[in-house]
């Protein structure tokens, strides 16, 4: 499957938020949420986007006409690429119809495993996201890296403790998502948290 093929058939797959676009740069979707675009000023992904085409390698040296090895090791774990699929959460209200959480996270988490490589993988309102992907995690030897919402302490304990017992060899925070609207009157709800939150939260 060409690349072409894999943008034209993720049209027909998502909502009217995500637009499939040929270059994901924050754009098309720039201050929209529900959807992937950027909150707030709405510039931070176009602005990211824009950085990395800053950066380039130039070879300055003649080398061999042989196989790379772009191994790399992180947490004692070694991976084929030094790339990771990105944490994606609620899918139904950001992109569509097509899987829910749990079958994205399933199908994620396998992949990238049997590729070599890991994924992060997204958390939720609803509890169960964070159940699946602990488990999918479990089952390919804790390789993946679930990312935590910032919860009420109480909660995040026991978000850690299911992370912990799926033996992920890390864990993540999507610390900007304290500010999401569909996030902050919720029971309970995802906001700031003090320095002592946090150590009592990593004990």
């Amino acid at each position: 499957m060409t690349y072409e093929e894999v943008l034209s058939n993720a049209k027909t797959c998502m909502g009217e938020f995500c637009k499939a676009c040929p270059v994901c740069n924050g754009k098309a979707c720039s201050n929209k949420v529900p959807g992937p675009g950027s909150k707030g000023s709405g510039t931070v992904a176009i602005r990211n986007y824009d950085k990395w085409q800053e950066l380039c390698i130039n070879m300055d040296t003649i080398c061999e006409n042989k196989p790379l090895d772009l191994t790399s090791e992180l947490f004692g774990r070694t991976f084929k690429y030094p790339i990771f699929a990105a944490p994606i959460g609620a899918m139904k209200l950001h992109y569509g119809d097509k899987y829910d959480d749990l079958e994205y996270n399933d199908i994620l988490v396998s992949s990238c495993a049997d590729a070599g490589i890991a994924a992060f993988t997204g958390d939720g309102t609803n509890p169960a996201v964070m159940e699946g992907a602990a488990r999918a995690i479990k089952q390919k030897d804790g390789n993946g890296i679930p990312t935590v919402k910032p919860w009420d302490i109480n909660t995040l304990k026991e978000k850690l403790a299911m992370i912990k017992d799926a033996g992920s060899f890390a864990v993540a925070m999507d610390i900007d998502a304290a500010g999401l609207p569909f996030l902050k009157n919720l029971t309970p709800p995802a906001g700031s948290k003090t320095v002592e939150e946090l150590r009592e939260i990593v004990k």
